[in-house]
């Protein structure tokens, strides 16, 4: 398996300014928080195989102050100080820093799953047959490094993180649609989501109630997934197209305002660069809901299907881009002459 086409990388951050990312259990039995991390430094960890990953995980469970993210780094050369951000931030203009690739490593993060009554927390490989048993077949299989979370043994039921390593490298939106429907978190799927490394911190007097926190799983060498055909959504039937209602009575703001909300449906499909497209048309668009010529719940269809059209199948990722678009209008004014005619 240690041969380049079973290598990975693994993107470690570490909090700046003393920021800390493992939770602290207080004398109270509650959780302190994690720190609210603004930025960081990143390094990129090279992988040729579990193998790799597990001295890792160990080396992890004691830096508090470090967290693993799914996302790739956009620039190798910018490494410190950085920011968790997939598209550029609109408020300062940081840059970009992450972006989504497949991986063969994966995390899986179950919390809550309800632990048999004769199992006790501090038995990790029973917990996670528990874990196990409510995942897609192809895990009951396979080999992983099972790592008690912060609540384990503390709040109720199985909060166990899960590593595996896939035969063939998984994209986020495909491991979304492959779990859609499974009782594990799907957020750190997302490039920029932090998946939390460290063991808790334990206040002075509490003592750590579990003998190991990563332990191995046994099963296959590797994770044998579905392919990319089996895990790609159905196509969604091309909506028919009916034009928005224009709150102007001027027949020239109507069909300025359809030529726009075209042009723009027109860019995203044909985009080479989607995210950006999407968040620049929702945004210059977003300039008509403000006026009261459109409808906010028509551009946000028309920006959705053109995002779908475009081969973006990532839900919650489409949402949230054309939600933040359509509230953040730019400030360049409509020509006057649209309101005349």
């Amino acid at each position: 398996m240690n041969t380049p086409e079973w290598s990975d990388t693994i993107t470690v951050l570490r909090a700046r300014d003393g920021k800390r990312m493992a939770k602290t259990l207080r004398r109270d039995g509650t959780f302190l928080d994690y720190d609210d991390a603004y930025f960081y430094n990143a390094e990129v960890l090279p992988l040729t195989g579990p193998d790799d990953l597990w001295p890792l995980l160990l080396w992890l469970l004691s830096r508090r102050d470090r967290c693993v993210v799914r996302g790739a780094l956009i620039n190798l050369n910018m490494t410190r100080k950085i920011r968790r951000l997939v598209c550029p931030c609109k408020k300062n203009g940081d840059p970009a820093t992450l972006i989504d690739v497949p991986r063969r490593w994966l995390a899986i993060d179950a919390d809550g799953i309800e632990r048999p009554k004769d199992v006790p927390a501090s038995d990790l490989l029973a917990c996670a047959d528990a874990v196990v048993e409510k995942l897609p077949k192809p895990f009951w299989r396979a080999q992983c490094f099972v790592q008690a979370s912060a609540g384990h043994g503390i709040k109720p039921g199985c909060r166990l993180r899960l590593w595996y390593w896939c035969d063939r490298p998984m994209s986020g939106t495909e491991l979304k649609y492959w779990l859609k429907g499974v009782s594990v978190d799907h957020s750190v799927f997302n490039p920029v989501q932090p998946i939390y490394t460290a063991a808790p911190i334990f206040a002075d007097g509490i003592a750590e109630h579990l003998p190991y926190r990563l332990i191995e799983w046994p099963g296959g060498q590797w994770l044998q997934c579905p392919s990319a055909e089996e895990l790609t959504p159905p196509p969604r039937p091309a909506p028919e197209y009916v034009a928005p209602v224009a709150v102007s009575r001027s027949a020239r703001a109507r069909l300025y305002v359809e030529g726009a909300m075209n042009k723009a449906g027109e860019r995203i499909r044909n985009a080479s660069q989607r995210h950006p497209t999407i968040l620049q048309e929702a945004c210059s668009l977003a300039r008509f809901v403000k006026a009261g010529m459109i409808a906010k719940s028509d551009l946000h269809n028309l920006l959705w299907n053109a995002a779908q059209s475009a081969g973006k199948n990532d839900e919650a990722e489409i949402e949230r881009m054309v939600t933040f678009g359509i509230d953040h209008p730019d400030s360049a004014p409509i020509p006057v002459e649209v309101f005349h005619g």
